[in-house]
């Protein structure tokens, strides 16, 4: 029997301090390894416990090209964090990165996402 698995999401546990600023840069690939073409998409991380979102960004706010603009063609994003964004109380919690175009949604990262004490 073959398997055909449509999950391209990875796992990426994430660790930052409370009240600090905090910068990821990532580079969104296709299965072949090549950038994925980010043009059109909006992209959201959320970080979250049970139902609660405690941060949220977005290509409207925190998420950027990381040579700067809007998500493009080289599949290179920066996430911002502020220190409001990481003055959540001190804990475990997760995350997701999500990619949406018309009526296609694509979670490209989840895990934990940890706050250290400052």
């Amino acid at each position: 029997m073959a398997t055909i698995n449509t999950d391209i999401a990875q796992k990426i546990d994430i660790i930052a301090r409370e009240n600090n600023s905090a910068t990821i840069n990532l580079v969104i690939s296709d299965s072949s390894g090549l950038p994925f073409n980010l043009t059109g998409y909006t992209i959201t991380h959320i970080v979250y416990s049970d139902n609660i979102t405690h941060i949220s960004k977005s290509t409207s706010s925190g998420i950027t090209a990381t040579d700067g603009g809007s998500p493009d063609s080289t599949g290179k994003i920066t996430i911002t964090f502020s220190p409001t964004d990481l003055s959540i109380l001190p804990g475990s919690y997760k995350h997701k990165l999500t990619l949406v175009k018309d009526s296609e949604t694509k979670t490209w990262m989840y895990g934990k996402f940890k706050i250290n004490n400052d």
